[in-house]
């Protein structure tokens, strides 16, 4: 996993929220999906951010309650969808990516079966189509959960993601618990897993 300029440089260029569970998505309305997404937008379209994921902190959905995901998604939003995937163009540009998926292995398996019907399969690729449509690895990685957990959903994403985590329940976060985690991020010296010498 390799770091662009930019990822090294301390830009925020892709921010991934690790927020609740399956059952809670399950009964997120689309007016309480649009009320979440707009906030989470607001809340880093300041800080220059281009791609901001979305994925559930844990639980095990079936393909009929992705497709219910999805659906409410896209009725509040719009969008596009791609497998368990949803990708909207917000304000300015920014992409909005909700993963349904809350299995990290299960989406590292899901990559590699694509993967291995067209090409030969290197870290590379793999980052990509883990990472996809985004252009890269979240620099900021919030967890909206306990800082002794790591997520079920999250694995790719811990190699060098900065993690940030906030006890907060899911359709409760708001513009400034996310610009709280930012301002955390820009504090903090990078070393995509180095040491200090």
């Amino acid at each position: 996993m390799s770091k662009t300029t930019r990822e090294v440089s301390g830009d925020l260029a892709h921010v991934l929220v690790c927020a609740g569970t399956i059952t809670e998505w399950l009964t997120t309305t689309p007016l309480q999906w649009k009320s979440q997404i707009d906030a989470l937008v607001r809340a880093v379209g300041g800080a220059g951010v281009e791609w901001l994921t979305i994925c559930p902190y844990s639980g095990v959905s079936s393909a009929i309650e992705t497709t219910a995901m999805c659906s409410a998604i896209i009725e509040s939003h719009g969008g596009q969808r791609s497998g368990d995937r949803v990708s909207v163009v917000a304000t300015a540009g920014l992409i909005v990516v909700v993963d349904t998926c809350a299995d990290g292995q299960q989406r590292i398996i899901n990559a590699v079966a694509q993967l291995s019907r067209n090409q030969v399969i290197d870290e590379a690729r793999l980052a990509a189509t883990l990472t996809s449509p985004a252009s890269g690895e979240p620099d900021l990685v919030l967890v909206l959960g306990s800082p002794t957990r790591i997520p079920e959903s999250l694995v790719w994403e811990l190699a060098y993601s900065e993690l940030v985590f906030l006890d907060v329940p899911w359709l409760h976060c708001d513009v400034e618990h996310i610009q709280m985690a930012i301002s955390d991020f820009q504090r903090r010296d990078r070393r995509f897993g180095g040491v200090d010498s």
